[in-house]
């Protein structure tokens, strides 16, 4: 133990001196960039050794540095280059080694013949002639061997996630000819028979089994695609039951050529509670609650209810939703709500009941609507009363990359409405209303966004339709340089009294000066009228300051409406998706 302590102390008193002396390395390499640079530092094993923490000797850095112009020549190959010259230098300066390689790449090696080839059950897969198409590689081409691998890979797995179980590769390889310095390549698959979808087990116990089995993509027997197990994934998670889905196919427990399912679900707590505070120049402060009993019953039935309360409007609703056959995306839903609203020009009381189908057709969504709408209401100091059965259609559609922040994209909505005497109504109308919105990016010089709104009534006489069915326009979502809702018809007291048909626009652009930051300039122009022949369009301009938020855009808008003869300001904050 003794002689142990004394070997360890001598050895701790010599280390210093020893790594002193360890000489240091330096190497580099010039004539070739990117990847080709890049791959050769990774294969020179003079380079890997800099990286670890045992010392260095002189011995070793020599022996490396005989090895380098082969690991050179290797590390060229995958790229296409197989008649490199290779210049390397091994310097000793004091302490310091300097390994210099200076590589001339020369001509690559190019492609003469490719055959890509898939035989078999799957040979007229749409799905794998479009990746035969894709195919990285053509004839010409450099011969570049990550791209061949990654090819390789990625239809391997196309085909495990397309059902060809028992895929295997009949040839598989590139020849390269250094006399004539060209190469081929030849990849042939035998794709074997396409496996079908088993049963499907759903392991959970809040819901019926026959709800859940309309959200699958798929029947049983159909043809197995990996991609509807991913969709079906995405529907359960967004169907509000559950906290966590997994979706798996049972490889291993295939029968009959017949790939079981297996779908565990762990649910949400049956009952959500919602609390929100906001403010806009519209409304003033606001605030809401909310609850949801996710799943009221085993048939996934959803209660709702909540309720808004700003400075000019106050509003409780209360929903019951059923799903239809498409349950992701179709329901059913019966509402009751009653709405106070006062603003400038109007104020109403209203108390609703409605039932209401929702479809989705891709990307669009389909509201077929009856309500009941009772009113008091109250238009430049009149009081009235209305009774109304209202059935509707609305069409909404959408498009953007991103629905929150959007670059590129545009969004539609028709609605189509109307009551009549004849049917539990005290007036009668029909009435449409049309808007659309348009983004486009112009990447850091910014986006230019526009957005329009027509309205059209048909009825005898304006004083017979309710506020909440009269056009009036102003605020921070239409033009700007007004106040909300105080335009429209007005009568001998300047009172506004609200239109029969209604149009506006606007145009933006938006230039960011900073990642979340952008400042806008723009343009409004709109009003509520009574006819078409005989209305003033009122206009509106300015300029913002926009920050990009992970709900939405806030935005502090400063618009003028430069034609009145003392030009107001008017200022204007709101907070929201862009689509």
């Amino acid at each position: 133990m003794k002689r142990l302590l004394i070997g360890l102390l001598l050895l701790a008193n010599g280390l210093p001196g020893w790594a002193a002396e360890t000489p240091k390395v330096k190497v580099s390499v010039t004539g070739v960039k990117g990847e080709l640079r890049t791959n050769i530092y990774a294969n020179l094993s003079l380079q890997q050794r800099l990286g670890d923490r045992i010392p260095i000797d002189e011995a070793t850095i020599r022996r490396l540095h005989r090895k380098a112009e082969k690991e050179i020549r290797t590390a060229l190959q995958p790229f296409g280059y197989y008649k490199p010259r290779i210049t390397s230098r091994l310097e000793h300066q004091g302490s310091v080694w300097k390994a210099s390689y200076h590589v001339e790449p020369g001509p690559p090696v190019r492609l003469s013949r490719v055959e890509v080839v898939v035989r078999g059950p799957g040979a007229k897969d749409p799905v794998l002639r479009r990746w035969r198409k894709r195919f990285p590689l053509q004839v010409g081409d450099v011969l570049r061997h990550p791209l061949y691998e990654s090819a390789k890979e990625e239809l391997l797995q196309l085909l495990q996630d397309r059902g060809y179980l028992e895929r295997k590769l009949e040839r598989h390889e590139i020849q390269v000819d250094l006399e004539r310095y060209s190469a081929t390549l030849q990849l042939v698959v035998d794709t074997g028979p396409r496996y079908r979808f088993g049963a499907v087990e759903f392991q959970q116990q809040i819901l019926k089994e026959s709800l859940l089995e309309r959200y699958l993509p798929f029947h049983p027997g159909d043809p197995y695609d990996a991609d509807k197990l991913l969709e079906l994934q995405r529907a359960l998670s967004n169907s509000g039951y559950y906290r966590r889905v997994n979706v798996q196919p049972l490889l291993d427990q295939t029968r009959e050529r017949r790939i079981p399912i297996r779908v565990a679900l762990e649910p949400r707590k049956p009952t959500r509670y919602t609390t929100g505070l906001g403010y806009g120049t519209n409304t003033g402060p606001r605030i809401s609650f909310g609850i949801e009993r996710r799943y009221h019953n085993y048939l996934g039935y959803k209660i709702s209810g909540d309720v808004r309360i700003s400075e000019i409007r106050q509003e409780a609703t209360a929903r019951y939703r059923i799903p239809l056959e498409r349950p992701q995306s179709d329901y059913a839903e019966l509402i009751a709500a009653s709405v106070n609203e006062q603003n400038v020009t109007s104020s109403r009381k209203t108390r609703k009941i409605g039932v209401s189908a929702n479809h989705k057709l891709r990307h669009l969504r389909r509201t077929v609507a009856i309500t009941y709408e009772i009113e008091d209401y109250k238009v430049a100091g009149v009081p009235d009363y209305s009774a109304l059965l209202i059935p509707s259609i609305t069409l909404q559609y959408v498009r953007a990359d991103n629905r929150i922040h959007t670059r590129r994209g545009w969004h539609a909505r028709a609605t189509l409405k109307g009551a009549s005497e004849l049917l539990l109504s005290n007036t009668s109308f029909i009435q449409t209303r049309f808007g659309a919105g348009f983004i486009h990016s112009f990447g850091a010089a910014g986006r230019l966004i526009s957005r329009a709104e027509l309205g059209v009534s048909w009825l005898a006489k304006l004083a017979e339709l309710p506020a909440s069915q009269r056009f009036f326009t102003g605020g921070d979502r239409s033009v700007r340089g007004y106040r909300y809702a105080s335009l429209g018809p007005a009568d001998e007291n300047g009172r506004v009294l609200g239109g029969k048909h209604l149009l506006t626009g606007s145009i933006e652009y938006e230039f960011p000066f900073a990642r979340k930051f952008a400042v806008a300039t723009f343009f409004d122009a709109g009003n509520a009228f009574d006819s078409f022949n005989d209305f003033t369009l009122r206009q509106s301009a300015g300029f913002g300051l926009h920050w990009f938020l992970p709900v939405g855009t806030l935005r502090l808008d400063l618009a003028s409406a430069f034609l009145e003869p003392d030009r107001p300001w008017r200022i204007h904050l709101s907070i929201g998706p862009d689509m």
